[in-house]
């Protein structure tokens, strides 16, 4: 069962038997895939590429398909590791965040594989800071700093002020490729409060500089940590979008974790808690499981009996509590939407077990149920949702899509503005 576990790392695709050889002009056409590939959003700004278990002496060709046209990205060759992978293989893009990959692996012998994967970035509405002063004295410089979040900059955008009670003024800030911070300086003579705001395409960026007064600090944005394994990936990004100015969602995403892989998510959750002190986490977790246990009493449990449960049950808790800070946060637990594939059933339905007992009569921890939403009567790709039916699964049979995720993301902001209310 713990099998099952390794291949949810990726954002994958299929069952793998070779393939008959695939040409680069055919690697964007709709066809079933028949190898394990995925894409990963998990670095602000880029995508990697990664393609499992490719032969030695193999290579693998990745494409960005926009429709069926294939866009190559890079090629690399296999060593025989797990994991043959394209670091960086392009970035978020301000005009297209939902994004689809192709991958072709070739073999030594001619033959070939082909894998698929789709992913979806942040829009650019939270991409730009400013670093402003809270004031200045009449006639004296202000230094406005612009810094492109993401690290990768190719991208033009207008820097506009308006002093009281007059027009604004604009001037447009070109970034290089690369290029993620630009100061620009103002004389400020007026006093009062002048405004000052980035324009990003149709996003905006705002704040204010106060001209001989003391001013009016901003409030800080509660922070929402969004984590988990890989079917965290792109709710996160869709959930940053939803809750837009109300909230600065940090996102902390490894896919591949679990919380029955030792003790490794107990130092994880401590650290991000203690960094970043939540006011709310999101937690998606559990898909990568099914490894034996050791409870508190030192005996290894197997899973997924009772015992097994039993053990995953105090893990949740523990890890519920350390991201409630003693009262200080929220948290809100995803459970997961049944899988595909028969043998993975009872893992899933173990780790739904345990997440809701875990939950239990804990103040401050809310489970939103994503199992009834997108499985309510067992597995199925497409859900009926607001009057259309929308294909809501990826080919593994594991992940959410796009759409999936931007439904879970949607599902997720209402619970967190239904407590704030």
């Amino acid at each position: 069962m713990a099998l099952v576990a390794i291949l949810v790392a990726l954002v994958a695709s299929a069952t793998a038997n070779a393939a008959a050889p695939a040409r680069s002009a055919s690697a964007c056409v709709p066809a079933p895939a028949t190898a394990q590939f995925g894409a990963s959003t998990n670095r602000l700004g880029v995508i990697d590429l990664v393609f499992r278990s490719a032969p030695a002496g193999s290579s693998v060709t990745y494409y960005e398909c926009v429709g069926t046209r294939a866009t190559p990205l890079g090629t690399r060759r296999a060593t025989g590791e797990l994991f043959t992978s394209l670091t960086a293989a392009t970035v978020w893009r301000c005009g297209r965040l939902r994004r689809h990959f192709a991958a072709i692996l070739t073999m030594p012998d001619g033959s070939s594989q082909r894998g698929t994967s789709s992913a979806r970035t942040k829009s650019c509405a939270r991409r730009f800071t400013l670093d402003l002063p809270a004031r200045v004295q009449p006639g004296r410089l202000a230094r406005v700093r612009v810094v492109d979040r993401w690290g990768i900059g190719g991208i033009r955008t207008r820097l506009c002020l308006t002093p009281p009670g007059d027009r604004r003024t604009c001037r447009t800030i070109t970034f290089a490729a690369a290029a993620t911070v630009a100061t620009r300086r103002f004389r400020m003579r007026t006093r009062g409060r002048w405004r000052v705001e980035l324009h990003v395409r149709d996003d905006r960026v705002r704040g204010a500089i106060a001209v001989g007064g003391a001013g009016a600090d901003a409030k800080p944005l509660p922070k929402v940590l969004a984590t988990g394994d890989s079917t965290m990936q792109s709710v996160d990004s869709f959930l940053s979008d939803d809750l837009g100015d109300e909230a600065n969602v940090i996102s902390d995403v490894r896919p591949g974790v679990g919380l029955s892989k030792g003790e490794g998510w107990t130092a994880v959750a401590n650290a991000q808690a203690a960094r970043v002190r939540p006011t709310a986490t999101v937690v998606s977790i559990g898909a990568a499981e099914g490894f034996p246990m050791r409870d508190a009493a030192g005996v290894t449990r197997e899973c997924c009996d009772a015992a097994w449960i039993d053990e995953y049950t105090r893990r949740v808790r523990q890890t519920m509590l350390t991201y409630r800070r003693g009262g200080r946060g929220r948290v809100y637990w995803l459970t997961l939407p049944a899988p595909r594939e028969a043998n993975a059933v009872g893992l899933f339905n173990a780790v739904n077990q345990a997440i809701l007992r875990a939950a239990q009569g804990m103040a401050g921890v809310r489970i939103l149920r994503t199992d009834e939403l997108f499985t309510p009567n067992g597995y199925r790709d497409v859900m009926r949702y607001r009057g259309r039916d929308v294909r809501v699964r990826e080919p593994d049979g594991i992940h959410l899509n796009i759409s999936g995720a931007a439904i879970a993301a949607r599902v997720v902001a209402r619970a967190l503005r239904d407590t704030t209310r």
